[in-house]
C-alpha cells in the first residue's frame, strides 16, 4: 500500500505603497545604521510607490515593517527636508502602521498597504 500524503500551504503576500497626494515630487529616504538596508524612493505626485513586499506560505498575517529604519526623511527635489518621522514621534506617523495606513484585503491571505503623504504633512 502506498500512502501519497499532499497538502498545501497557504501562501501569503504583501505590498506596501507610499502614495503622495501632495504637488510636488517627494524623495523618501529611509534611513538605517546598516548601509545595505537604506532606501530611497522617488514618489511624483499623485503617484504611489512600492516600498516593501512580502510574500510567506503558511498563510500567516502579514503588514509592512519599518524597524529597520532609525527614520524615514521627506524631501523634495531641491533637496530641502520637509518632515522627518522617528518611531516614537508624536502626530501622524509613517512608524504606526495600524493608525496610519489603510490596509486592504483584495483577495484571501493578499494583503495591500497605503501610506498617504498630504500637503499638511509637509508644511
Amino acid at each position: 500500500m502506498i500512502l501519497v500524503c499532499t497538502c498545501c500551504d497557504p501562501v501569503s503576500s504583501m505590498e506596501a505603497n507610499i502614495l503622495n497626494a501632495t504637488s510636488e515630487s517627494l524623495t523618501l529616504d529611509f534611513i538605517s545604521s546598516d548601509e545595505d538596508l537604506r532606501k530611497t524612493l522617488e514618489v511624483l505626485p499623485d503617484q504611489s510607490a512600492l516600498f516593501q513586499e512580502g510574500f510567506d506560505i503558511g498563510g500567516i498575517f502579514l503588514e509592512p515593517s519599518l524597524v529597520d529604519y532609525d527614520s524615514v526623511v521627506i524631501k523634495n527635489q531641491a533637496e530641502v527636508i520637509l518632515k522627518i518621522y522617528k518611531e516614537n514621534d508624536s502626530g501622524k506617523n509613517i512608524y504606526r502602521i495600524e493608525e496610519y495606513w489603510t490596509a486592504t484585503e483584495p483577495s484571501k491571505r493578499v494583503y495591500i498597504y497605503e501610506y498617504e503623504i498630504v500637503n499638511e504633512d509637509i508644511e
